[in-house]
């Protein structure tokens, strides 16, 4: 008598195939089946599911699925000792069934249970026992064709697969990766194309959840395949995409288990680039999420983030506590993982023997467990480990094994870290340097252009941070040892030659707002607690810097380690060459000056009258932090959570004495300007300084700084620098002074010339004249020096917007991005904005922004600020507006761009737009207000409009600093003070021979 499913409609009309030789059915005794249609029984085999009853097979049928619903309970929770056991009883209650389906459904469950706890080999085991046992199945159901059979196992065939894709990621057979993934796909569309009611709902996947799983799967790959920066932006994608299903009924469940595994991706993408932040709130999410074994997973990451945060004690007991929950659990991965933890943060408190032994322990499970990434990985440790012991020897051998293993699996980040860290061995072993820097460069090279290929700001600067600064930091000091000036000058060039967000000026500043998701403004009150939390998110890639070209006689001596990077490491080579050296003015010398952070500060000097010869000097970090600290006490810039005016307060104490300022001037002179700079600069007639600063010296007045007189042999107290100077001799009185134009920002042709436009004070939306995003020139008459500067212009000749008098150019409602795009698309000679300017204290240039009067219902980019929405460098960068050749952006701290880590903020972003010479201002600008009885924020836009209009206006700007300087020094009054002018200074791009669009 046939038990479970029905018979077969018709008997096979061919001898059963081999496959079935010794092998039961695919839902019953195939003997019986035989039986059934009257055939020799002799070649199939009999089993106890034969002489079952109908009431015991339905009965053992109920046991094997409440069993297989604990089993996928308790595997979900993650303990994997509970689930083997229930797997193990549903493969017994499938043998006492013949059901095949119930076997595959168990094994490939094992599979994925195994996978999940670390257990690599016996994982592969179970998922290639399931492909097996599907070809054998399969053969049965042609035999007897039952085809809505294959429907039962083809499950089990998809989740195995899965098992066999990651396996084969970990291992680096990303070929058999790939092919895995085509052939879930491929299999997917087939089952939607084919007849309706062919397959069940589930197995279509309407909702495109099994798909989701795919793509994160997928982002392994990627990662594995050496690029987490396309990785990180698919899985943003993905997780948006599942938040849409969240809601979904039918697949709510699956949903819910695929945004814990895409977060749990996207921790540990960001971790390995450095998002601490980012990845800790991944990890509190789901361990907050979750209990038992699964969430003592997740509190291994976060420890490791505590002990970043300097409590490494704890975070050690929490890692040891969490390796007992697991181990009980039986998931021996993530054992391995806590025991790595452990050694790590062991090897962070210098004790290397004991983080040997953790090292080991996570060794053997790997090794057990057939995880071969877990061996590059020991093998790293290991390495580490005999470095901080001395033992060169062991840790060279290590690292050799460790690279070998890494080109063996291909993967090119995997060969990169491995390169970085025999080199880093190399030269703490002090061995030979020339062998460590042919190691080193193309890694450093290849790690600083790999960057650029992720999307997200805060992405590209935690790559920075973790991967590429650690690599350039080690790079610069084995140049300084070498004595390798050239290499270390063409390092500095590149990296100031930053990039710029690649042209898709697709935002009409015109039309309906852009489908940007923006969280309201907690605070309408304060912008910078808003502003940017949209742009942010955006996808603004910033493009790589272009190929570079030293002089006209000379190509980069870098162009070959460029190709070798690109060879080892697989990095995009540049494109293009542009020069990095501005056209010389007959007659006149310019001096260029290029800073770099990394580690300490790096300078390179040359000239435009001999730019094959090269200066390079490294600036003690200590120094340039001494320089700061003085700096940033003397900066009417706010600090964190200072008001303005208490920040102008604080400013003006220092600046408003002639001896307190001065000292400030020598002490930044004596850490930043080089013997042989400062030597060149007083034997030049009227030179031209150009100065490219990097972030920790964006904020310095270079005009004010002092001129040694002779050089300290030891470090000075600050009471002590006045030994060093026998006069008050400043950069200003000898030299004109301009921002350098990083050479990887795009030029065009200027625009026609016309008439001047002005966006003087615009009103703000929801603003009062005194908060916090009010008037910056306060109340203005007829006879206000700045309206009646304002009259002249219009009496010579038109100014644009048409105005009839001066006092109509000042605190207009309608000066807003429609305006401005209005304004400036006609032939226009240049643009003078004085208003508020923002920028958060972050690192993602896009986020800095103008205040213009635009209403929060104005597309943009930014987060509205109450009924005000700001105009970012982002706007700029994706709108179709053009800025005229001369541009004033007298702001707070408008030239800010050089302060952050990746810059093109709102001045970068005029140039890009069109601007050759944009005048900015390096510190908050205080107004008039601070100054009673005087003006200085009219006669600064004074100043500037007059100069703008000028030939020259560098040396015009520069000459009227002088005579500021003059005054200053004559009689030091608060209302003379160089918090007022010292921080106005010029971008200059208009001299040096680039004219090119990205």
């Amino acid at each position: 008598m046939l038990v479970g499913l029905p018979p077969p409609l018709a008997p096979p009309d061919r001898p059963p195939p081999p496959e079935l030789a010794t092998a039961v059915s695919h839902g019953y005794n195939c003997r019986c089946v035989a039986r059934h249609f009257g055939l020799d029984p002799t070649a199939y085999q009999e089993l106890p599911a034969c002489s079952l009853t109908p009431a015991e097979y339905d009965q053992l049928l109920a046991e094997a699925g409440a069993v297989q619903t604990e089993a996928k309970r308790l595997a979900a929770a993650r303990d994997v000792t509970g689930a083997q056991r229930a797997y193990g009883r549903m493969r017994q209650l499938a043998q006492q069934l013949d059901r095949v389906s119930l076997e595959l459904a168990a094994v490939s469950d094992l599979a994925a249970v195994c996978y999940s706890a670390g257990d690599l080999r016996n994982a592969r085991q179970c998922a290639e026992a399931v492909l097996s046992g599907f070809a054998v199945s399969t053969a049965a159901i042609v035999h007897f064709g039952q085809y809505a059979e294959l429907r039962m196992i083809e499950g089990s065939r998809e989740v195995a697969e899965r098992v066999l894709l990651s396996l084969s990621t970990e291992e680096g057979d990303l070929d058999r990766a790939r092919e895995l993934l085509a052939d879930q796909r491929r299999r997917a569309a087939f089952r939607k194309a084919a007849e309706p009611g062919q397959f069940p709902r589930e197995q279509l996947d309407p909702h495109g959840a099994d798909e989701l799983e795919l793509r994160i799967l997928e982002v392994r790959v990627q990662v594995a395949a050496g690029d987490p920066a396309g990785a990180r932006d698919a899985i943003e994608e993905i997780l948006a995409d599942l938040d849409r299903l969240a809601e979904v009924d039918e697949v709510r469940e699956q949903v819910a288990a695929l945004q814990a595994m895409a977060r749990a991706e996207r921790a540990r993408i960001r971790q390995a680039g450095g998002e601490e932040a980012d990845a800790t709130a991944d990890l509190l999410r789901l361990s907050t999420g979750h209990d038992g074994p699964t969430a003592a997973k997740f509190a291994i990451g976060l420890a490791e983030t505590r002990a970043l945060d300097g409590d490494v004690s704890g975070a050690i007991q929490t890692i040891a506590k969490a390796r007992d929950e697991l181990a009980a659990a039986g998931v021996t991965g993530d054992v391995a993982e806590a025991s790595y933890a452990l050694g790590t943060l062991l090897l962070l408190t210098g004790a290397a023997t004991q983080a040997r032994e953790q090292f080991g322990h996570a060794g053997k499970l790997w090794a057990a467990n057939g995880d071969t990434s877990g061996a590059r990985r020991l093998a790293a440790a290991l390495a580490r480990c005999a470095a901080a012991e001395g033992d060169w020897a062991a840790a060279e051998e290590h690292a050799a094994r460790l690279r070998a293993a890494a080109r063996e699996s291909g993967e090119w980040l995997e060969c990169l870290r491995a390169d970085y860290l025999s080199a880093t061995i190399g030269y703490q072993r002090g061995e030979d340097p020339r062998a460590v820097l042919d190691l080193l460069l193309p890694v450093a090279l290849a790690a600083q252009e790999y960057r650029f290929a992720f999307a997200s700001a805060q992405a590209r600067t935690a790559w920075a941070n973790s991967v590429a600064g650690p690599a350039t930091e080690l790079l610069m000091a084995l140049l300084a040892q070498l004595g390798e000036t050239r290499l270390t000058a063409e390092l500095i060039e590149r990296a100031c030659a930053v990039g710029a967000h690649p042209e898709n000026r697709s935002l009409n500043l015109t039309g309906s707002l852009p489908s940007l998701a923006a969280p309201p403004a907690a605070d309408a009150r304060l912008p910078l607690a808003a502003l940017g939390s949209v742009t942010s998110s955006l996808p603004l890639r910033l493009a790589p810097p272009p190929g570079l070209r030293w002089s006209p006689s000379s190509p980069m001596e870098l162009d070959g380690w460029l190709r070798l990077a690109a060879e080892r490491y697989g990095c995009a080579p540049a494109t293009g060459t542009v020069e990095t050296w501005p056209a010389a003015t007959p007659g006149r010398e310019t001096f260029l000056l290029r800073y770099a952070d990394a580690g300490h500060t790096y300078l390179s000097w040359r000239t435009t009258s001999d730019l094959d010869t090269v200066h390079t000097h490294p600036i003690d970090a200590d120094l340039v932090e001494t320089a700061r600290g003085f700096l940033a006490e003397a900066s009417p810039t706010p600090r964190e959570g200072e008001r303005p005016a208490d920040a102008v307060r604080r400013s003006l104490d220092t600046f408003g004495s002639f001896a307190a300022e001065q000292r400030l001037a020598r002490i930044l002179a004596l850490n930043l300007l080089p013997a042989d700079l400062v030597a060149r600069l007083r034997r030049a007639t009227r030179p031209l300084l150009r100065i490219q600063p990097s972030p920790a010296l964006a904020a310095v007045p270079w005009g004010l700084l002092a001129l040694p007189d002779r050089r300290p042999d030891r470090v000075l107290d600050a009471d002590e620098v006045d030994a060093c100077f026998d006069s008050d001799l400043r950069v200003l009185d000898l030299a004109d002074v301009s921002l350098l134009a990083p050479s990887g920002i795009p030029r065009r042709e200027p625009a026609p010339a016309g008439p001047p436009v002005y966006l003087l004070d615009p009103r703000i939306p929801g603003q009062s004249a005194f908060g916090d995003l009010g008037s910056v020139l306060g109340k203005q008459n007829a006879d206000s020096p700045l309206i009646r500067h304002l009259d002249a212009q219009l009496a010579a000749g038109p100014v644009l917007p048409a105005a009839a008098r001066g006092l109509e150019l000042v605190r207009r409602t309608d000066t807003d991005r429609r305006l401005l795009a209005e304004l400036v698309a006609e032939p226009c000679s240049r643009l003078v904005f004085a208003g508020h300017v923002s920028r958060i204290q972050d690192s993602h240039g896009a986020q800095t922004a103008l205040h213009l009067s635009c209403s929060a219902d104005l597309p943009g980019t930014a987060a509205p600020i109450g009924a005000h929405r700001p105009y970012t460098a982002a706007d700029l960068a994706l709108s179709e507006v053009d800025l005229p050749a001369r541009v004033a952006l007298l702001g707070c701290a408008s030239a800010s761009d050089f302060g952050l880590p990746e810059p093109f903020g709102v001045l970068l972003a005029a140039v890009a737009a069109g601007a050759g010479l944009v005048a900015a201002t390096v510190w908050a600008l205080p107004t008039s207000a601070a100054a009673p009885g005087s003006d200085p924020m009219a006669e600064l836009i004074i100043a500037v409009d007059t100069a703008l209009a000028g030939d020259d206006p560098v040396a015009e700007l520069c000459a009227w600093q002088r005579t500021r300087l003059a005054r200053w020094r004559e009689h030091p009054e608060p209302a003379r003070s160089p918090a007022f002018w010292a921080a106005l200074t010029c971008l200059d791009a208009t001299d040096d021979g680039k004219t090119w669009v990205r």
